[in-house]
């Protein structure tokens, strides 16, 4: 076993609950069912208690907020001297490089690993950010990418790293709601989940997440959507839901989609991102085009119990040989040296 003192600290500047503070948690916990010493560091303390706090107070995991300077992270580093730093995100990438930089002429040896997530095409500012996060790949010591396209624009050495979850408290969902789980926002798509409403007014659906586009959606939701707005924590939602909807335009491979079907909840994707490695088509959920979403529907829909039963243990089946934490922890390990 390695020296539980060898801290492993994950990275990131965050204000709210999402698909990179999902994968932090699961990544989190995955690291302690193996025994490994694991701190999240907050670049920021934002004005809003933020909603991972109190999952991370659950799960018994360790936690920092720092003041949002690079000095402010260079200090508290050199003062307690982990053996990794994981950034997650463009400007936990960009401190973390330049705290290596910055490494060079001290006597601390620290092993700089990144995740990239973002599969969306940046604009203004953001795109400043992501060019910059891109080329400076070079400078953290392992990069990995949740999918191969986000892999594809990373001009360095990059490794494609499943996104996982703890599989071991999962329960089987008993759920019959058809859910689309999210930011409502131009990526993941809601509005086609709106037209889902509006071309099959007979199916009731469900709404779970806030965004730019909520009170567009609203003013012209159907009477057979339903908004549930943000949720900090999902937990409690999962065993009403029986089907999960991702009609995004753009996705790496979304955490969403591992949580639903670790609880037996099958997944009707658009073909974006990692998706095809996740999901083979009619036996533990599908992959349609966005025009073939209501037949998808309406297929779910009248599919027979039994087969509805197979479906449900594939995919559970699928996260807990591929998509687990004991299946992707490893490699993370391997990269970390430790």
């Amino acid at each position: 076993m390695k020296n539980p003192n060898d801290e492993i600290w994950l990275l990131l500047d965050s204000r709210d609950f999402g698909g990179i503070e999902s994968h932090v948690l699961q990544l989190a916990k995955g690291l302690k069912t193996f025994q490994r010493s694991v701190r999240v560091i907050f670049l920021c303390r934002y004005p809003t208690t933020h909603p991972l706090v109190a999952l991370l107070n659950e799960a018994n995991i360790s936690y920092r907020f720092l003041e949002g300077s690079f000095s402010s992270l260079l200090t508290y580093t050199r003062h307690h001297n982990p053996k990794v730093i994981h950034s997650h995100g463009y400007k936990a990438a960009l401190y973390s490089r330049l705290l290596r930089i910055s490494q060079c002429s001290s006597h601390q040896k620290i092993r700089f690993i990144n995740t990239y997530h973002a599969g969306e095409i940046s604009q203004g500012k953001l795109a400043i950010y992501d060019f910059v996060d891109r080329w400076s790949a070079p400078f953290s010591h392992y990069n990995f990418a949740v999918s191969e396209l986000i892999k594809k624009r990373i001009p360095s050495k990059t490794t494609v790293l499943n996104n996982f979850v703890n599989t071991q408290n999962l329960t089987q969902s008993e759920g019959t709601q058809i859910a689309f789980v999210g930011r409502l926002s131009h990526e993941k798509a809601p509005d086609r989940f709106l037209e889902l409403a509006n071309q099959l007014s007979k199916v009731q659906f469900h709404f779970y997440g806030s965004g730019p586009m909520e009170k567009d959606l609203q003013n012209n939701s159907p009477s057979n959507l339903h908004f549930h707005g943000h949720q900090n924590s999902m937990d409690a939602i999962w065993p009403h839901i029986g089907l999960l909807v991702i009609c995004s335009r753009y996705e790496g491979l979304p955490m969403v989609a591992l949580e639903a079907m670790g609880r037996g909840i099958p997944v009707i994707s658009t073909p974006v991102g990692n998706m095809s490695t996740l999901i083979c088509n009619n036996e533990n959920g599908w992959i349609v085009n966005p025009d073939a979403l209501p037949t998808a529907i309406k297929k779910w829909v009248n599919l027979p119990l039994i087969q509805v039963q197979t479906i449900q243990k594939d995919a559970q089946q699928t996260i807990q040989n591929t998509f687990s934490s004991q299946a992707v922890i490893p490699s993370l390990l391997s990269a970390y040296q430790i």
